[in-house]
């Protein structure tokens, strides 16, 4: 009985044994098998990561229009007074701490400081101030006074309302200044402190740049040397061998442009600019034209006002040449008889009298007729008016939105 139970016992033993050589066996396969497939496994979650801070970088650039600075250090905060910081500010991007491995430089040299907000340089008007355009004048020392119709008022401080909004954007930067800055170093790529990758032989300049340590966590070609050498930044897409293993993310001035929308956003600006331009040419004419206008019925008003005066005096001589008629008729018959050539005097000086008078009766109806034509004139230029200031105001107004918009989607 004792004996069965041995054997039982080593038939056991002999099975584990067994068993644990087959799982040390298949444990050496996978072992090598995880080895082999190691750095390809790796190699994505780099690329991921690297893909990760760029979009933080380039979505710190919306919402403060500016790229971030480096950090000195592992804790990941902005370090804008340190010309020798080279880690990425993860803290500041609202990244993980696992992100503080990755270098980043951001070009501040060449007199244009991507690191730094820009001035208000695009507003709506483009530095054409809008508030110059005055407001349709009235003229209360007529009577009946003449003044732009309710309607016109009405358009005219829509209008002055969006000037005042335009203004006010004059001082406030945005994404699309810093547009403007980006372009201004695209377009003086070889100025001297400039942000570049490569070597002391070969380099292009760069808006920003991330590095990767890589598999082995440590910096390998140029990205090896100091923040007080000449270059600290390899090309992107160096090849990889034994002793380089660092992935790099370069982006360009006109990479960066055309990544954050600069291109569409400012023509599109740029064509609602200049509709306001044109909008604000059309309301300054219209109101020289609003303004002849009046000129013309204060001239008509005149007009009637001498025509009223000359009727008066055209009566007034026609009483004055009956009266005189009519004594020198009666003093000639006291004195020497009526004769026709007395007659023939009087009746001459009561024609032409007669005759002023009626002149002076058809230049009142004229310039009655003309002051009605003026004011009808006048009418209608005031609807003219009040459409031409409603399209400056949304032309306006579109720019400022736009403006107001920024970068932001």
């Amino acid at each position: 009985m004792k004996r069965s139970l041995r054997q039982a016992n080593g038939f056991s033993m002999v099975e584990l044994a067994v068993v644990l050589a087959i799982v040390g066996i298949i444990g050496i396969f996978v072992w090598r098998w995880v080895v082999s497939t190691r750095e390809p496994m790796q190699r994505p979650a780099m690329l991921r990561q690297l893909g990760e801070a760029q979009a933080a970088v380039e979505g710190f650039v919306l919402a403060h229009h500016r790229l971030p600075c480096p950090a000195a250090n592992s804790g990941g905060s902005e370090a804008c007074s340190d010309p020798t910081a080279v880690r990425l500010p993860w803290k500041s991007l609202g990244l993980s701490s696992t992100f503080g491995q990755l270098h980043y430089g951001v070009n501040r040299g060449g007199g244009v400081d991507l690191a730094v907000a820009p001035p208000a340089a695009v507003s709506p008007d483009l530095n054409i101030d809008f508030t110059g355009m005055p407001v349709i004048p009235t003229y209360p020392t007529f009577s009946p006074p003449i003044a732009a119709s309710s309607t016109v008022t009405a358009a005219a401080a829509r209008a002055t309302a969006a000037i005042t909004a335009a203004s006010a954007r004059r001082v406030v930067a945005n994404g699309l200044d810093w547009c403007h800055r980006l372009r201004r170093f695209a377009a003086n790529p070889a100025a001297a402190g400039i942000l570049s990758a490569g070597n002391v032989s070969d380099s292009m300049p760069v808006a920003y740049i991330l590095v990767h340590p890589g598999e082995n966590n440590q910096f390998d070609g140029n990205n090896a040397v100091g923040a007080s050498a000449t270059w600290r930044f390899d090309f992107p897409g160096r090849a990889q061998d034994a002793n380089f293993d660092d992935l790099t993310v370069a982006v360009g001035a006109s990479d960066l442009d055309a990544r954050i929308g600069c291109v569409g956003r400012l023509s599109e600006m740029q064509a609602t600019a200049q509709g306001a331009y044109a909008a604000y040419d059309s309301a300054r004419v219209m109101q020289e034209y609003w303004s002849l206008r009046v000129f013309d019925i204060t001239a008509a008003e005149s007009a009637v006002q001498s025509a009223e005066s000359g009727v008066a005096t055209a009566a007034l001589a026609l009483a004055v040449a009956t009266a005189s008629g009519v004594i020198s008729i009666a003093s000639a018959a006291n004195s020497e008889g009526v004769t026709a050539f007395v007659v023939g005097i009087a009746a001459a000086n009561l024609a032409v009298a007669i005759a002023q008078t009626v002149y002076a009766a058809k230049a009142l109806d004229d310039a009655k007729a003309a002051l009605q034509v003026a004011k009808e004139k006048q009418a209608a230029t005031d609807a003219y008016a009040a459409k031409v200031y409603d399209t400056f105001t949304q032309a306006l107004t579109s720019a400022t939105k736009l403006d107001v918009k920024g970068l932001n989607p």
